[in-house]
């Protein structure tokens, strides 16, 4: 992705209603709670002036950043990722945030240390706590402490209480699900038919539901080991065991999934597809 078409992009997206909407709200907050000394500093016409740049600012480098990071380096890991992102971010709007505090003076920029490495460091501040947020976000697995690796097994009757186990009961072997089951909601159960990416989200269809999950398609289709699937098309991953037909429609190729939908097929992948034989089950070529 060129960086214009990254720009245009962002300015699309800074209009679309969700994101106007958290938009206008981050603006009435800053307005509002005066953050950064901006209530005592700034009346209200310039902190109403001052937050909707800075706000407006932040959503299109964010997508920019995001988007230039995921062309160039796609195989980063999600920390890589944004340690990157953040410092990018503070060294692109720093500029902006110290242009509008020379036509609005702040307080808190106010003697002692230089503004500029002042206004870096309120930046990187801010910046820093939103990525530790989406990596929360992106991995809630990071809030829960993890059960030791081995350990005796105790067993618990109907009470609650701890059961006798004989000493030398035969130990059980439990196939773990795919890793991906770990990201989603507890309770959550059935099998996991197909993945689709969707901007910076890759929404899991299961039997009865659709989760969306904020993280990268190829990580999402790596957490699936263990399940007998493949890649359809380079934003689609499907099961095998869900697939119930092959539909060819205006020279493209569809796989009927058990819920009804069709997932698309590339044509990179129809020889893999005849090659695990399951064109051969539906009495379809390539």
């Amino acid at each position: 992705m060129t960086l214009s078409k990254s720009v245009k992009r962002a300015v699309r997206r800074l209009i679309a209603p969700r994101v106007l909407s958290i938009w206008m709200l981050a603006v009435v907050a800053g307005v509002i709670m005066g953050p950064f000394d901006t209530y005592s500093s700034l009346v209200l016409c310039q902190r109403t002036l001052f937050w909707a740049v800075i706000s407006a600012t932040s959503v299109v480098l964010s997508t920019v950043i995001r988007d230039m990071r995921e062309h160039y380096l796609p195989n980063a890991s999600d920390s890589l990722g944004e340690v990157l992102h953040v410092a990018g971010f503070t060294v692109l709007l720093s500029p902006v945030v110290y242009m509008l505090s020379l036509f609005y003076p702040l307080e808190i920029l106010q003697g002692g240390t230089a503004p500029y490495v002042k206004v870096l460091g309120l930046v990187f501040m801010v910046a820093s706590l939103f990525s530790a947020l989406r990596l929360i976000t992106a991995h809630p697995e990071l809030l829960v402490a993890s059960a030791p690796a081995s350990g005796p097994a105790v067993a618990f009757d109907a009470f609650g209480m701890q059961a006798p186990t004989s000493e030398n009961a035969s130990e059980v072997a439990v196939e773990a699900p795919a890793r991906l089951y770990e990201r989603l909601p507890a309770g959550t159960t059935g099998m996991i038919l197909h993945l689709s990416a969707r901007d910076h989200f890759v929404d899991v269809e299961l039997a009865g539901a659709l989760i969306s999950l904020r993280m990268r398609f190829s990580d999402a289709v790596a957490e699936m080991d263990g399940v007998a699937g493949m890649i359809t098309h380079r934003s689609h991953w499907v099961a095998k065991e869900a697939i119930t037909g092959v539909l060819r429609e205006e020279g493209k190729m569809y796989l009927i999934l058990e819920t009804g939908r069709r997932v698309p097929v590339s044509r990179s992948a129809r020889t893999r597809l005849e090659d695990e034989g399951i064109l051969a089950r539906f009495n379809t070529s390539v």
